[in-house]
């Protein structure tokens, strides 16, 4: 039986997994590592280090399948965007990976805003409604100013693009991945020449766009042997991790979306047609014809985390949530803000912060507990509600993350939103959406729809409870009357 090997490449950590020809997860690897901070608002890793833990990882489920590399049928990606390495044409970095959370291009996006983008006008172009520093195209400006040997750069290679040229001798990028570096126009799909030009680069030093999915190249001879399997296998370009973890958990259909709970919250719904707002990413899906709206919050699963770790440290999730259950909806009065960093959708305020309304001496852990996990619902009610103010109703969620985890928490998610709220089989959605897309790419499928809808599986619904829907209104009341009491 044929197989995949997909590397999803994280911001801490590149998981390793083989999926079967039938959707099932054979084996599943994570190489972690620990980004380096050499100035402040600077986050880098050595480019050497993603590749080893490739290497690493493919020996890995190799060895935990008893899978024979024979069998390999394709090799696909998932990535965080914007993280990006510069090489010369040797194929050599110049740079260590400049990694997304890496901040130090804040200026540059505030001179040009201040002096020729908009934000409204950037928003078109790119699908970003803000004008975040975090892109590529900013970093890719300041390495243009600051390094002195920034002029020797062949290449601009986002983390996936510079596996893949690793692997194949090819550059070559899939276009949801350059549209999150934010040198991409939506409108032209293609690399856009004013963003180009003021960041000091031509479209010859970025890799030329293909379909998500789509062959890049053929595995070379030295890099098969480092991962212990043949030579020759197709090397297929993926997309951003949001977007395959969509594809993973066969949102790919309209009124579908899927959530992932870590972190932070982010929320993919597809859509018809591309729609603007003002708290939504947007761009074209990985299946043609259809979009992506994008919502998302800064913190979330990390506020619960915060709350375990000051007052249970040590204490699993699953006994720091216990008494939550027992606790009832709108926890006896009590109102949540987990905005510990600023604010996301719909209000993309840096400046607002956490806060907890209502405390009585009759309150307790459990009830702080069960207040996050209502908060980070009505968070994700927000997100929906931005993207239905567009004009695509959501009827369905798909829960992905390690919130997924909790029973609790999807029931909360489903009987606020009064909508089911699914856990799925394969709860890393990101290596079988990267395999969905590697196998359509090679042919074993038609199309990235068949494909996902024939490898999502559900394993369990949370249907909402109408009379803890209606209970649930009024918390979302509170919790939306006590930002604006606060932030306005």
């Amino acid at each position: 039986m044929s197989h995949y090997l997909t590397f999803d490449i994280g911001t801490t950590a590149l998981k390793s997994a083989l999926i079967s020809s039938e959707g099932r997860v054979l084996a599943l690897h994570t190489s972690e590592y620990t980004l380096r901070a050499p100035a402040p608002d600077r986050a880098e890793m050595s480019p050497e280090t993603y590749w080893r833990a490739a290497v690493e990882g493919a020996r890995a489920v190799y060895a935990m399948s008893g899978a024979e590399p024979r069998a390999l049928a394709a090799i696909g990606f998932s990535s965080q965007g914007q993280s990006f390495i510069p090489i010369d044409r040797a194929g050599r970095p110049l740079h260590d990976a400049i990694v997304w959370v890496d901040n130090r291009a804040q200026s540059v996006a505030d001179e040009w805003q201040a002096t020729w983008l908009s934000r409204e006008e950037y928003r078109r172009i790119s699908g970003y409604p803000w004008v975040p520093a975090s892109l590529t195209l900013f970093k890719v400006a300041w390495l243009a100013r600051h390094a002195p040997d920034a002029h020797l750069a062949w290449k601009f290679l986002c983390l996936p693009d510079y596996l893949i040229y690793r692997l194949t001798g090819e550059t070559a990028t899939d276009r949801i991945i350059a549209q999150f570096s934010g040198l991409f126009d939506l409108g032209t799909r293609r690399w856009e020449p004013r963003l180009l030009a003021a960041a000091g680069i031509t479209e010859e030093q970025l890799p030329h766009i293909q379909e998500p999915g789509s062959v890049a190249g053929a595995l070379l001879p030295g890099p098969a042997a480092e991962l212990g399997v043949p030579p020759g296998v197709p090397v297929c370009v993926g997309a951003n991790d949001q977007i395959v973890g969509a594809v993973g958990a066969g949102n790919v259909r309209p009124g579908i979306a899927s959530e992932t709970t870590g972190t932070a919250l982010a929320l993919v719904a597809t859509t018809e047609t591309l729609r603007e707002g003002r708290g939504l990413c947007v761009g074209h899906h990985a299946v043609p014809g259809l979009s992506f709206a994008m919502a998302f919050a800064n913190t979330s699963g990390i506020v619960l985390k915060w709350l375990r770790d000051l007052a249970a440290p040590g204490e699993s999730y699953e006994a720091f949530l216990a008494g939550a259950a027992a606790v009832p909806p709108g926890c006896d009065g009590l109102t949540l803000l987990p905005h510990f960093a600023g604010t996301a959708t719909p209000s993309f305020n840096p400046d607002a912060r956490g806060a907890i309304s209502g405390l009585t001496l009759a309150h307790t852990r459990a009830h702080l507990a069960r207040a996050i996990l209502e908060a980070c619902a009505c968070i994700l009610q927000e997100c929906i509600a931005e993207v239905e103010n567009q004009g695509t109703a959501i009827t369905r969620v798909r829960s992905l993350g390690g919130a997924a985890r909790s029973d609790l928490w999807l029931q909360i998610k489903a009987d606020l939103l009064g909508i089911p709220v699914e856990r799925p089989v394969c709860s890393d959605a990101a290596s079988l959406g990267a395999a969905i897309l590697a196998a359509t790419g090679t042919g074993a499928f038609r199309s990235i729809r068949e494909a996902a809808e024939a490898w999502y599986r559900t394993a369990i619904t949370f249907e909402p409870d109408a009379s803890r829907h209606a209970a649930y209104q009024e918390v979302y009341q509170r919790y939306t009357a006590l930002y604006q009491q606060l932030y306005g």
